[in-house]
């Protein structure tokens, strides 16, 4: 409990630069770390969601949560595409001990593969891109804008592709979805509530400073959002693993928030910083909710676990109020951000509209399939109810919760 509090403690005394970072704007340490409007509310998450990981998880995982967010906080921070390329590639490390040293089940070995390949492997085009970028400008501060990734064509594509499947965007995801069902609950909730975060700031940050894809390009990646969101959403109406469920809820979340930065529009990019915080918070809750209950119960079967509202009835509270931010409704801050989301698309990308409608549908169909599969129907005769006051699921729950409600009624914060 000592990290916690000591998280806490790192919140509360960011809080002054985050509110006033207006005036700091201008300011950057050392030419290399700078706090703005877009990776401020990013920065302040960081060390949130990090108090939150002491709460969930033992004593022992502490030096990876420090780890993980050390380096989420150092990269939302950067100024230097080279520094972001560091703790871009470091945050990776704390999450693969993670898996690999408290992951309960073999496959833990494929999803930490699958991790390593995909994202290792997707970064050294960008590694390439930022050389190239270097020894052709003599520098990789972002605050520099050049119009590159349009005259690059697909080599631009190819260079900025990490972000794409660090978001994850389809077909890229596989390693999420593997990754998150092996992961103890601190590991999920790093990887839904930081690690994610990572791909889409780093895509604003490239398109910020070199311009944005060419046409052809940006069609095509919206295309395999939309595409994406609509199958992850699907899937996860088929899905009994409540963990894999949330999971896949991932993909339809940040593929609208691939779609909003790629629209280019200021609206856009505030709604993608408004989903991002608040994916965060709501799938780290739910993946810390499910880690208690998993705790409890030992399965994640919605098929076996049904009726925990019966067994566990003071935490369903904080689970209900959680799964109805997710499937943005007010008052959560995913609602807000789907608004502005939703006009930047309809501006940009209007043939897709259609497709962001049936994503918003299939999202209230599936959080509403988890809600029901979990805490109704008749519980196990092995389980008896279990009236426990305030828990550690019930404080996960309202921790998680209340940034959301208070961020929606004042989103000047962010």
């Amino acid at each position: 409990m000592v990290g916690c509090w000591q998280m806490f403690l790192l919140c509360f005394l960011s809080a002054p630069i985050l509110l006033y970072r207006g005036s700091l704007e201008s300011y950057v340490l050392g030419g290399i770390w700078v706090v703005d409007d877009w990776n401020g509310s990013l920065a302040f998450l960081s060390f949130w969601l990090g108090a939150l990981m002491m709460i969930a998880t033992f004593p022992r995982k502490s030096l990876c949560i420090w780890g993980v967010v050390i380096c989420c906080f150092l990269a939302f921070c950067s100024y230097s595409f080279f520094w972001f390329y560091i703790f871009f590639e470091l945050s990776l490390v704390p999450v693969f001990i993670m898996i690999l040293r408290w992951g309960v089940q073999p496959e833990r070995i494929s999803a930490v593969s699958y991790l390593v390949i995909y994202t290792l492997g997707g970064s050294l085009p960008f590694l390439l891109f930022i050389i190239s970028c270097f020894l052709a400008y003599g520098s990789l501060f972002m605050g520099f804008s050049w119009d590159l990734l349009s005259k690059m064509g697909y080599w631009g594509c190819i260079g900025v592709m990490v972000f794409f499947i660090k978001m994850p965007c389809y077909p890229f995801h596989l390693w999420l979805t593997k990754a998150h069902v092996e992961a103890p609950a601190a590991g999920s909730m790093a990887l839904a509530g930081l690690l994610l975060k990572l791909g889409g700031v780093g895509l604003m940050r490239v398109l910020g400073s070199y311009g944005q894809l060419c046409y052809s390009m940006e069609v095509f990646w919206a295309s395999a959002g939309v595409w994406g969101g609509v199958l992850g959403s699907i899937i996860c109406l088929r899905q009994m693993d409540s963990k894999s469920l949330v999971a896949y809820s991932s993909v339809g979340h940040m593929s609208l928030v691939q779609l909003s930065i790629l629209s280019g529009s200021n609206l856009g990019w505030t709604g993608a910083l408004y989903m991002m915080v608040a994916h965060g918070l709501c799938s780290s809750g739910l993946f810390s909710v499910l880690g208690e209950y998993y705790g409890k119960v030992q399965t994640r079967s919605m098929s076996v676990c049904m009726g925990l509202g019966m067994i566990f009835p003071s935490t369903s509270i904080w689970w209900c109020i959680l799964i109805v931010c997710s499937m943005s409704c007010p008052p959560g801050l995913s609602f807000l951000s789907e608004i502005f989301m939703g006009m930047s698309i309809m501006g940009t990308f209007p043939g897709f509209f259609l497709w962001f409608s049936v994503m918003g549908f299939l999202s209230g169909a599936y959080s509403l399939i988890l809600y029901g599969g979990t805490m109704h129907g008749p519980c196990c005769s092995s389980l008896r109810p279990r009236f426990t006051g305030i828990s550690k699921c019930s404080y996960l729950g309202l921790l998680h919760s209340i940034p959301l409600f208070i961020l929606f009624f004042f989103p000047a914060f962010l």
